[in-house]
């Protein structure tokens, strides 16, 4: 009887003892606001580990962007490998244009802010007018900008990010005039795998014609949901109000992902017109990020 009592005590205290050894073996998820603490002293040159990185987010292939940051660090990598627009009014085709390796290279330099520079490396453009049929073809523009994050960027059910940018006149084909503004997109994670996204872009823009500078308003949102595995669809409504006439251009856009990697992933899809005077879009695009 005396031998039996410390082996029940023993036992009993090994039984106590088991749900905080197993919790030592396996720690549970890091939270968001874990992951804010841990990733804080990361800039451009002491970058996030890998096990640190959060889940690939990219500004394509839609029209909303992503308001998540590159973490510091670390480099990604976003290009249409082929573009092809084309524009019809009254029945007739007004413009015409394939776009070769548009990239958008990315830097994250601290854990809640990168710096992009969008180069259009490649367009050839034929359009018809009064004059007759013009065609343009070389190097485009030059897009500079700056993402910052303000919440959401280790995680939750919302983000937020305001990107400010700049559209420099670098090549032969574009407006020739220098261009800028504001991008704010928010995303919504939902229910059910579902993911939202909305942004409001304001630009302000010049007017080739009348050679003056006007605000151009382009509101849109997204919804994007995994199909099968790595394969993903979204599907989007797209918009810009010129100020001016307070004319309204509206496109549905569509395509799918495919996550190759941790860090790589392929896309394709089409922008369609809604409303007359609109371009139609159809594109090819990869990123990866390192």
């Amino acid at each position: 009887m005396y031998r039996f009592v410390p082996t029940l005590s023993l036992l009993l205290a090994g039984l106590a003892a088991a749900p905080l050894a197993s919790a030592q073996s396996f720690p549970e998820k890091p939270t968001a606001d874990s992951l804010h603490v841990l990733k804080r002293g990361y800039t451009l040159t002491q970058p996030t580990p890998e096990n640190l990185l959060r889940p690939l987010s990219t500004d394509r292939p839609d029209a909303t962007e992503s308001p998540y940051s590159v973490d510091a660090g670390h480099f990604q990598f976003e290009t249409d490998l082929v573009r092809f627009n084309r524009l019809r009014e009254d029945g007739q085709l007004q413009k015409q244009e394939i776009a070769l390796n548009h990239i958008n290279l990315k830097l994250g330099i601290s854990r809640t802010t990168d710096v992009q520079a969008v180069v259009e490396t490649y367009t050839w453009q034929k359009t018809k007018n009064q004059d007759g049929v013009q065609r343009q073809h070389g190097f485009g523009d030059l897009t500079l900008r700056l993402k910052r994050n303000l919440w959401g960027n280790e995680g939750g059910l919302t983000s937020f990010a305001l990107m400010p940018f700049v559209k420099l006149p670098t090549g032969s084909v574009g407006s020739g005039k220098v261009e800028g503004g504001l991008v704010t997109p928010f995303a919504w994670q939902l229910p059910a795998d579902w993911n939202l996204g909305a942004q409001l872009k304001a630009t302000l823009t010049h007017d080739e014609e009348t050679e003056q500078g006007f605000l151009e308003l382009a509101p849109s949102l997204t919804a994007s949901h995994k199909i099968y595995r790595e394969l993903a669809g979204f599907a989007e409504v797209a918009s810009a109000w010129d100020t001016r006439n307070s004319h309204w251009m509206s496109t549905f856009d569509t395509g799918v992902t495919l996550g190759l990697s941790d860090n790589l992933q392929l896309d394709a899809g089409a922008y369609l017109p809604l409303t007359d005077g609109t371009e139609a879009s159809w594109f090819l695009g990869v990123s990866f990020r390192r």
